[in-house]
């Protein structure tokens, strides 16, 4: 059974500062503030760390980080297309009405996160661990993942269509709200997911079973 995701938890007065006024790249620490109405460049930036920050209309350009934290953190109606994100960690995490197309995402760590409503086509998704992770009304169209732990996972009406689970084990992940025409997986990784009785029908080509009228 899927366990309530906890969202963040941020203090109701949060600052709203100037991220450029803020950012030191030598302490890349940002605790307790709200960014919002800009434009953001952090590429190839190691090490950086947010905590109880909240993201409003902020659009993230070559975004690219390695060994990032985030805490507590909101990201609302922001745009971070074709980012790049090694070895990070999202704890208590809520993407809301975001733009990710193309995200790439490998060797990474989530627990309570919620994505909600994003358009997330063409992501990759490589080597990670979820846990406790929900997908909402998201557009997943042709995403992939790879080699990757999906721990109380719920994927909720969201678009999967032409996604790819490679070496991912679906055992007890929830499809059945979500429309697909087809996934790429192999039998041994679809065993024991949920789904309904269309999408059953879809996997028949999997056991390579002729149905004789």
């Amino acid at each position: 059974m899927h366990k309530k995701v906890i969202k963040p938890s941020l203090p109701p007065d949060l600052k709203i500062v100037t991220f450029e006024d803020l950012f030191d790249p030598d302490d890349p620490y940002i605790e307790e503030v709200e960014i919002a109405d800009c434009i953001i460049s952090l590429k190839n930036v190691r090490l950086v760390e947010f905590k109880s920050v909240r993201f409003n209309r902020v659009q993230f350009d070559a975004l690219s980080l390695e060994n990032a934290y985030f805490k507590d953190v909101e990201f609302i109606k922001c745009e971070c297309v074709n980012a790049e994100l090694t070895e990070t960690t999202f704890k208590q995490v809520w993407f809301r009405q975001c733009r990710m197309n193309g995200l790439l995402l490998n060797d990474s760590f989530l627990e309570h996160v919620t994505f909600e409503d994003c358009m997330m086509h063409l992501s990759s998704i490589g080597f990670s661990k979820f846990k406790s992770v929900v997908f909402a009304q998201c557009k997943l169209l042709e995403s992939d993942f790879l080699e990757c732990s999906l721990k109380q996972t719920l994927f909720e009406r969201s678009d999967l269509d032409k996604s790819r689970f490679t070496a991912t084990s679906l055992k007890g992940i929830d499809l059945s709200t979500s429309e697909f025409d087809t996934l790429q997986i192999n039998l041994e990784d679809v065993k024991g997911a949920i789904v309904n009785q269309n999408q059953a029908l879809g996997f028949l080509d999997l056991l390579q079973l002729t149905i004789k009228e």
